[in-house]
């Protein structure tokens, strides 16, 4: 089956989209200090491009490791702490290259329940047999019942629809001490923890079990993806994985904007934080009356508001349109059935507009409780 790929409105600064001579305030994607907008980075971006190529179109293993992803990953680790940073061809492949090079030291493979699919993919890309959709406190029976000691479990740090995180301390009881948990933080790193190192770090989790992919489109404004883990991780991605060995990776100029945002992160994070999170208040105090989970298991900048049939997403679209915001109405996979609203805060937005949209959301919400659920 096809689906017809929606068409949006084209860019109108960082904020905005442009409807015919009309701006909208725009809370799409997950660009979260706009730092793809950012005259320094794009400025590092376009002395890279001055310096040759726009790709180098061939794999690291053969004749395309340029001294400039070296650089970014010792960078990358560095800023996390880790003993190694790989860089992916991208963060939906960066949980594959992972999977498949901890695919030696496991026998299984279990996805938890409302796992991105980028997880299920990884999971069947592993070459190991694997489960998917298994919720906390199923986890040991399921490994009881299919024998497995040194099991491999993948989650989302931050839900991708829900902005929400998993009891990490709960999960890591739970695995066996031979098991490892893959953490796709795609939507932490950078947002939460006092430093900004994403759901471990928010979670005061320093488990050596852990290891972390994710994504450069989300906090760092770029493009790629990235494993982190102990030194020996990155030794198993080169000699374990299919997907690394054999994949283009990210044109230079990307790799190259690394540092520089990195280097941003470290003097501005703390203050894009407190005013993300800040935004965040003011979003939940709007939705607090709606069906669903209870606001303090939200911890990341999304939001995603489900109406329960298409008159309520009808009705929540012209509210939204009428306060000259652009309606993020989203069918993905995994997500409600008949779609939902998917609200992305950054931290550069200008708190009117956050209010504004606060202020049409209790509005609606407000008269028809019942009609929308808070994911």
């Amino acid at each position: 089956m096809t689906t017809r790929l929606p068409v949006h409105p084209d860019f109108a600064g960082p904020h905005h989209v442009r409807i015919g001579n009309a701006l909208r305030a725009y809370f799409g994607g997950s660009d979260y200090f706009r730092l793809s907008w950012n005259r320094t980075v794009v400025k590092q971006m376009t002395r890279e491009i001055g310096r040759g190529g726009l790709d180098v179109a061939a794999s690291r293993i053969t004749s395309g490791n340029l001294a400039v992803y070296g650089e970014a990953e010792r960078a990358l680790g560095g800023w996390l702490g880790t003993g190694s940073a790989v860089l992916t061809t991208g963060g939906y492949t960066a949980p594959l290259v992972a999977a498949q090079a901890l695919a030696a030291r496991c026998d299984g493979v279990v996805v938890a329940a409302g796992g991105h699919p980028c997880l299920t993919d990884a999971a069947a890309g592993s070459g190991l047999p694997w489960v998917k959709d298994v919720a906390m406190d199923r986890l040991a029976t399921e490994l009881d019942d299919r024998g497995w000691s040194r099991p491999l479990v993948m989650m989302d740090g931050l839900g991708a629809l829900t902005g929400r995180m998993p009891d990490m301390d709960a999960w890591l009881e739970v695995l066996p001490r031979a098991g490892w948990l893959l953490l796709d933080d795609a939507h932490g790193i950078g947002t939460v923890g006092q430093r900004g190192r994403g759901v471990m770090e928010l979670a005061g989790c320093r488990d050596r079990r852990v290891i972390r992919a994710f994504t450069l489109s989300k906090a760092f404004g770029l493009q790629g993806g990235v494993v982190a883990g102990p030194a020996w991780v990155a030794r198993a991605v080169w000699s374990g994985s299919h997907a690394a060995r054999s994949s283009t990776p990210i044109p230079p100029m990307y790799a190259a904007a690394i540092p520089c945002v990195l280097e941003l992160l470290d003097r501005h994070g703390a203050e894009w934080r407190v005013r993300l999170a800040g935004h965040r208040s003011l979003l939940a105090a709007a939705l607090v009356g709606l069906k669903g989970a209870e606001p303090s298991g939200h911890a990341g900048a999304v939001f995603g508001v489900a109406p329960i049939d298409a008159r309520r997403a009808r009705t929540m679209e012209r509210a939204l349109i009428a306060a000259g915001i652009q309606p993020p109405f989203i069918r993905y996979p995994g997500g409600p059935v008949g779609g939902l609203f998917r609200f992305a805060l950054s931290a550069t937005h200008p708190t009117t507009l956050v209010r504004r949209l606060a202020t049409t959301l209790e509005a609606v919400c407000g008269r028809d409780p019942t009609g929308y659920r808070w994911l």
